[in-house]
């Protein structure tokens, strides 16, 4: 009997699941309303532990703790009517999820780019899912696949990853983010802009890093 060929499974770093499970989370909140098993799954998560004078870690740590202390108190009947209002509304939503109401400069067209972007990567929009590609829950669960390589680690390089954050990524969320926190119907929408902003910062920070 010949030996099995012993097979090595490429395996993702720690760091980089921890990414990959923001983004997943970021995407899930902004793709639909929370219930309550994700309410309480966040309430009920751990806090972040980051090293004393890491400004940045500390700043993702409270933002991490205050949408814990949301989603603990929060109703999922009212976060589901906070969310509609928000981003979907009646005839106009409060605030645009989709990168093309932020990126106005002539010429650019940031949904026909993201488009091309995800076709030179292999990827593209799964059937049945109705959010358009440059959709604040598209772009993070892009990042997501990215980072993992959707079950095959290794798939794609960290410069995939930086590219796309740079170009359609980091040029829009950031304004996205702050349209929210500047409703005032928007509570615990709040919270979420909030983690993603502090999130944001890091990942810019290790990307010109990197």
């Amino acid at each position: 009997m010949k030996p099995s060929p012993v097979v090595f499974t490429p395996t993702i770093e720690p760091e980089d699941q921890a990414r990959a499970d923001f983004y997943a989370l970021l995407a899930r909140l902004y793709a639909a309303e929370p219930d309550a098993a994700l309410l309480e799954s966040i309430a009920t998560a751990d806090e972040l532990q980051v090293d004393d004078g890491n400004v940045e870690g500390e700043t993702l740590a409270e933002a991490w703790r205050m949408l814990i202390a949301a989603s603990a108190v929060m109703d999922p009947e009212a976060a589901g009517t906070e969310y509609l209002d928000l981003f979907i509304g009646v005839g106009a939503s409060e605030v645009s999820p989709h990168a093309s109401a932020y990126e106005k400069m002539p010429g650019r067209q940031p949904l026909v780019e993201i488009r091309a972007a995800l076709a030179r990567l292999g990827l593209s929009r799964q059937a049945g899912n109705a959010l358009y590609e440059d959709h604040v829950a598209a772009v993070f669960a892009t990042m997501r696949v990215l980072i993992t390589g959707a079950g095959t680690p290794g798939l794609f390089s960290f410069d995939d990853q930086r590219e796309f954050f740079a170009a359609h990524v980091d040029p829009w969320v950031d304004s996205c983010c702050d349209a929210i926190k500047g409703r005032t119907i928007a509570n615990y929408y709040k919270r979420v802009a909030q983690l993603t902003k502090a999130f944001m910062a890091i990942e810019r920070d290790s990307f010109a890093i990197g």
